[in-house]
């Protein structure tokens, strides 16, 4: 039986693949929050600052995982109430102490960094498309998969696109705003000129848990849908799906938000992710499965 331990479970994607682990059973599950307890069943959790070494230590001499999911990071929507030093301690040298650990425990490695990592385009393939990380939160991600590469552990990095669905912790994500504003009768402003390969968290998640038996070598690889949509098409989407009035979908450009540079296009290559056999649904059909979540 694998012991598999998660940063991050008070987060997005991790109570998913929290869900998907346990459905296919044969592992020990533990997961690592700081200060928001989130309720999960099945998952032995434990309270830690990974920011604080000592505390991360004790983790891994506790627990011994055989797979480490690092799942955690301070997030674009985190970036304004954390100075720069605090997020590239985080996100660059506390993903290198991790790395270090589970080199030092023999534990396999799963990273999610992003892929604004890149400079846009399209095609973008992980070994040969340039790099130029715009945000603090790229180029911190970045910080992080080189630190993970240098360890020497062994490792999976996914270059993470947008992803999409409802979630199932405090975090908040695109996804529920929209829904939440369309839902309620009000306009939604969502732009039309920034295109990336979402990809559906319960998606994100079964390719997830099924990684670490597929590993042959150390990889960096695109972790995404098929389809090239703008937040406006998936808008209009979830309009379509949920029976929500098309005309509150206000047109918008990226070029009106302040808050950090945005790249326009990032179209993500999946030939590595297919060569895995780790597959994704279309939008409206997953769009569908998370209507069903509702009930």
């Amino acid at each position: 039986m694998k012991t598999i331990l998660i940063t991050g479970v008070s987060g997005y994607i991790a109570p998913y693949l929290c869900k998907a682990l346990l459905f296919k059973g044969c592992c020990k599950l533990y997961g690592v929050y700081n200060s928001h307890k989130p309720g999960l069943d099945g998952v032995e959790l434990i309270q830690c600052d990974l920011a604080n070494p000592e505390e991360l230590r004790r983790v891994f001499e506790a627990v011994k995982p055989d797979i480490f999911y690092h799942l955690a990071s301070v997030t674009p929507t985190r970036i304004t109430t954390q100075g720069d030093d605090y997020i590239s301690h985080f996100n660059g040298e506390v993903t290198g102490q991790i790395a270090k650990l589970c080199k030092q425990n023999n534990a396999m490695m799963v990273y999610t960094s992003t892929d604004l990592v890149y400079k846009a385009g399209v095609n973008l393939r992980e070994d040969t498309s340039a790099i130029e990380p715009l945000t603090i939160y790229a180029k911190t991600k970045l910080e992080g998969e080189v630190a993970v590469r240098e360890s020497g552990v062994k490792h999976v990095i996914l270059r993470t696109s947008l992803v999409y669905g409802f979630t199932l912790s405090s975090y908040t994500s695109f996804f529920d705003v929209a829904y939440k504003t369309l839902s309620e009768g009000k306009e939604l402003r969502a732009f039309t000129d920034q295109f990336r390969n979402a990809i559906y968290v319960e998606d994100a998640a079964d390719i997830l848990s099924s990684l670490p038996a597929k590993y042959k070598h150390n990889d960096v690889v695109n972790f995404c849908g098929a389809e090239y949509l703008s937040r406006y098409d998936m808008c209009m989407g979830m309009c379509e799906v949920f029976g929500f009035d098309k005309r509150l979908v206000v047109p918008a450009s990226c070029d009106e938000f302040k808050g950090y540079s945005m790249v326009k296009d990032l179209g993500l290559n999946r030939e590595k992710l297919d060569r895995y056999g780790l597959g994704t649904g279309g939008y409206l059909v997953n769009l569908q499965k998370a209507k069903r979540i509702l009930g």
